[in-house]
């Protein structure tokens, strides 16, 4: 390439897409200038990376500023290996089978009806603040058994943790953090004298080959499941109906057939994905393309540059809804795949459907679009649109 670009810089943040076929193109093993990093772009090479977890390790950090978060982040399962990863994930993966959130959906249709009530008579919304946000936060304090009240708190320590990936903690982060350890820990102290059928009290009586957690464990568990069931969703949820209210045609066509809302979801997820991009560490010296990366190199794997490559989805740039349900990289793959998928799936599932039988159509609100400030979530801090 004939000069360096950032992937994950200012301008990658408002329209990443024609970098990353850049990139994608001429360098598909590309040293980012920025993180210092060897970024791989193409779909091939993502999902091969995303197989071998001896070869790329979690275990080092999954985002260029994660060694420098805060302590309960470096105890989570997203950044073991096997064989304790495996173990750990076995524990919480029970709250997520489809048999469970097949009994939260009712409640889950409840809530977005009371959210959608609650839009303004114009039909003018910030769909984040009154939509968004509120959903997932107010589903995963049901899931791990936490007072609904307590979900605004939940935005903001999650805010807080996602930022410290891409930079140091500042003093004021580290209160935030402190605050919400404090949270978690007398929570789980809670369970543990009165336990419940929560997920909370779960994690309090987990064991690992007969010993139970420890109280770190525990806390990045509950950190884990604090961003992993809210950012996901709040970012999926906000690109979908970005798109949509750019294609009135699209809206049409859920509204004529509900039956296409889990289609329309997977696109989203491959067209804008929710988590650009996540980190691994080589664990020996691998060449691959020509390019040479020593043992202990970070490496960028690019989910949503590999949900663009034309080799693996014909007119990537494209955005519709006949490609199928299946084949993006959006959650990952492997022992890794996001482990609250299927309840980001469902909340955006349920949102689509009654947004589509309620409104007609959906277009531009007025005011300004701000995306999230962030190197690795792609989605929207405000995002004005009108219903009608």
């Amino acid at each position: 390439m004939s000069s360096p670009v950032s992937l994950f810089g200012a301008e990658a943040r408002i329209d990443p897409y024609p970098l990353y076929s850049r990139v994608r193109e001429e360098q598909p093993v590309y040293l980012e200038p920025d993180f210092g990093t060897y970024a791989l772009t193409r779909y091939e090479d993502v999902y091969e990376v995303l197989k071998d977890h001896e070869t790329y390790s979690s275990a080092q950090g999954i985002s260029p500023g994660m060694r420098a978060s805060s302590g309960a982040m470096l105890t989570t399962m997203i950044m073991m290996d096997p064989p304790r990863h495996s173990r750990l994930r076995a524990l919480v993966i029970r709250s997520f089978t489809p048999r469970v959130l097949g009994l939260l959906e009712p409640w889950l249709v409840g809530l977005v009806d009371e959210l959608i009530d609650a839009f303004p008579a114009s039909g003018d919304v910030d769909v984040v603040s009154q939509l968004t946000v509120p959903l997932p936060v107010t589903a995963i304090a049901r899931v791990m058994g936490i007072p609904e009240e307590d979900g605004a708190r939940f935005k903001e320590w999650s805010d807080t943790v996602v930022g410290a990936t891409d930079r140091m903690v500042a003093e004021e982060d580290r209160a935030k953090i402190f605050e919400m350890m404090q949270y978690f820990g007398a929570t789980i102290a809670r369970r543990k004298a009165e336990p419940g059928d929560d997920l909370m009290s779960t994690i309090a009586f987990a064991e690992v080959d007969g010993e139970r957690l420890t109280d770190p464990e525990m806390l990045g568990f509950c950190l884990l499941l604090l961003i992993a069931g809210n950012e996901t969703t709040t970012n999926l949820l906000g690109n979908a109906l970005n798109l949509l209210a750019a294609r009135p045609d699209l809206w049409s066509a859920l509204r004529a057939d509900p039956a296409k809302v889990p289609e329309a979801v997977e696109e989203a997820l491959r067209y804008e994905s929710p988590v650009q991009a996540l980190f691994r560490t080589t664990t020996r010296d691998v060449e691959l393309h020509g390019v040479q990366m020593p043992a202990g190199s970070k490496v960028a794997v690019c989910y949503a540059a590999a949900n663009r490559d034309f080799r693996e989805f014909p007119d990537p740039d494209d955005f519709r809804l006949d490609r199928g349900l299946l084949g993006h990289v959006a959650f990952g793959y492997g022992i890794h795949y996001c482990l609250g998928a299927p309840l980001a799936r469902l909340e955006a599932k349920v949102a689509l459907e009654r947004l589509t039988a309620r409104f007609g159509s959906v277009s531009a609100g007025a005011g300004e679009k701000k995306r999230v400030p962030s190197s690795i979530l792609r989605g929207f801090e405000h995002l004005p649109l009108r219903f009608s």
